[in-house]
């Protein structure tokens, strides 16, 4: 260990690689602060300091009267390629599952007829749902797309298909996905729905998808925990 770093940083970074190689596993308790101060010989507000670290990284969760347990990693999604949610939480070996808020039929108004390039008063689908990992809440999404463009959508259950499946059996192949990113304070209930205090900050993502014919084709705005997701993008 190097003498000029301060001990809890040298401890918070022992426990994180220990982390890191599986040695605590996610969702597992962590030894006591006494049980940690007493493994490395070091006193206990040192031991104090370190998980307060790892807890700001989101590698740690206290809870009171239970202990400190190993958190759930990030997701590290990219934001250049069009991917449905469900099935890149599924090859990240994260059991999926969909609470469906409100879904049904509209019209289009001002600012939809402007997003899809239709009349205002055409019909389009909302569905809004909370996307679950783990039994955690993940990321809470409000999807809009032209009535016309899948006229079948009410006959689904959105627990248990994605808007993806359903552009598959149309024939809608996705060619381009425009995306925005942000950082926004959410209220309740958005807050309450993420397990988030009340003027908790998360990312917005804004996702504007368009197929092989040029047609504006789904509209989502989506609120993502921060401690749950990462957002990265290769620039060429």
């Amino acid at each position: 260990m190097y003498k000029k770093i301060p001990i809890y940083q040298q401890l918070a970074e022992l426990l994180r690689e220990k982390i890191e190689k599986g040695e605590y596993a996610f969702g597992s308790s962590l030894p006591s602060e006494r049980e940690i101060a007493e493994t490395y010989e070091l006193n206990r507000m040192t031991v104090r300091k370190a998980l307060d670290l790892l807890e700001k990284e989101g590698l740690l969760v206290r809870i009171q009267g239970k202990g400190t347990f190993i958190n759930t990693p990030k997701i590290d999604t990219r934001l250049d390629t069009i991917q449905s949610l469900g099935k890149f939480l599924t090859q990240m070996g994260i059991s999926v599952t969909n609470r469906v808020l409100y879904c049904g039929r509209r019209k289009a108004d001002y600012k939809f007829s402007k997003i899809f390039g239709v009349s205002p008063e055409d019909e389009i689908y909302q569905i809004f749902r909370l996307r679950l990992g783990n039994g955690e809440p993940f990321a809470l999404e409000y999807s809009y797309v032209p009535f016309a463009y899948i006229n079948d959508c009410e006959q689904y259950d959105f627990k248990v298909y994605s808007l993806h499946d359903l552009y598959d059996k149309h024939g809608i192949v996705l060619m381009e996905d425009h995306q925005q990113l942000e950082i926004v304070t959410v209220h309740n209930p958005q807050a309450k729905l993420l397990d988030l205090p009340e003027g908790g900050q998360v990312f917005m993502l804004t996702n504007v998808s368009i197929d092989k014919d040029g047609r504006v084709i789904e509209y989502t705005r989506s609120y993502h925990s921060s401690k749950k997701f990462s957002f990265s993008t290769i620039m060429s």
